[in-house]
């Protein structure tokens, strides 16, 4: 069996005690490393950060999100990094196939999984398959632009796979993170470009079949100063208002790229401007498809009904009807049979004993 002592999991905590908990419970004395960076408005309490055991790292930093990320770039020692939410969660198994995957093919500077949504509602566990379509992409070994332009065909980096939760060899996870969040910009969205042009750049990254993130809907997306989501990675790009920030994404991802043995220059320059604006593009016309208007649409109602009425609708929904409000949630077993229909490997057993963990958890935070 894989020693998971290899890898560190960075968790950029922010004031969820609870969960930051269920991180530690969950992965005592599987060798994990956790790397947490609690960015919380208090410190954890002193008698739960001594309980912690020794494979926890454990550092108050009441500071920005980025700031955290770039400090977590230069302390940590082990062979493989990940990123983890403190509300998330990665399938150990999973994990395991992915550290065999970079031991065995030493070309891999990392490698992602499948993934899964899971929220709680009324004592049950829900989910259903994200990222679906993320591949890998062709040409994956070849030369490094053009490994760089075929993740973003037509600007479209969704048939790629996602690097922001990829298993990585340290020094690419380094240098993709150090990088991509090591200043400010306007719009939350483009550090995400950032770190996936960087890590296309660097080397190949493959898909692995096997359930590894659990992305979570427990709790509402983070929106902070750092994390600005209220401008479009689009409207930053085209803007000449941000137009000295565009310049600076593009100036310091080449020198960071030219650095780290990519050349000539001239033509990462290049390489950079035409994916960004190819990006920018796509982002900009995402919102304007029929599908678009009508996720607009549902959220407006869904912000807008009664608690009550929403709960009733799902505990009564159908299938048609669920596929009509893009209602994915199904029962945590049959979301599982669902990712096994799609060709996703996951241990039965293990999942099983997740579902019970997860909802162990929320029975006592409810209570």
């Amino acid at each position: 069996m894989t020693d998971l002592s290899d890898l560190t999991l960075v968790i950029p905590a922010y004031n969820r005690p609870a969960y930051l908990g269920r991180q530690i419970d969950y992965w005592a004395g599987s060798g994990v490393q956790l790397c947490i960076l609690d960015g919380s408005k208090n410190s954890a309490d002193p008698e739960f950060i001594a309980g912690m055991g020794p494979d926890v790292h454990y550092e108050y930093m009441p500071i920005g999100f980025n700031e955290r990320l770039v400090h977590a770039s230069k302390i940590v020692k082990t062979k493989y990094v990940a990123l983890l939410g403190d509300d998330e969660l990665y399938v150990k198994q999973g994990l395991r196939d992915c550290l065999d995957l970079l031991d065995a093919d030493q070309r891999l500077i990392g490698c992602v999984g499948r993934s899964l949504f899971f929220f709680h509602r009324e004592g049950e566990i829900y989910g259903h398959q994200v990222y679906g379509k993320s591949q890998d992409i062709p040409e994956m070994y070849g030369e490094h632009l053009a490994r760089l332009r075929n993740s973003f065909p037509q600007g479209d980096p969704s048939g790629a796979p996602y690097l922001l939760y990829g298993i990585f060899r340290k020094e690419q996870w380094c240098a993709m993170f150090s990088t991509a969040y090591s200043r400010h910009y306007s719009s939350g969205y483009v550090y995400e470009l950032a770190l996936l042009i960087i890590g296309a750049c660097l080397g190949p990254t493959k898909m692995v079949d096997s359930l590894v993130w659990l992305r979570s809907g427990e709790n509402p997306a983070m929106s902070s100063a750092a994390v600005n989501r209220k401008i479009g990675t689009g409207e930053w790009g085209t803007s000449s208002e941000f137009a000295s920030e565009y310049e600076d994404f593009v100036r310091r991802l080449t020198e960071e790229l030219t650095r780290r043995g990519v050349t000539p220059p001239e033509s990462i320059e290049q390489a950079v401007r035409d994916v960004a604006e190819q990006f920018f593009a796509y982002s900009l016309h995402k919102p304007h498809r029929p599908i678009a208007y009508w996720h607009r649409v549902l959220y407006f109602a869904a912000r807008n009904t009664p608690r009550w009425a929403k709960t009733l609708l799902k505990r009564n929904m159908n299938k048609t009807l669920g596929t009509v409000l893009d209602y994915k949630g199904v029962a945590f077993s049959d979301a599982l049979v669902q990712l096994r229909d799609n060709g996703v490997e996951f241990n039965s057993e293990e999942m099983k004993e997740l579902s019970e963990f997860l909802l162990a958890f929320h029975s006592t935070l409810e209570s």
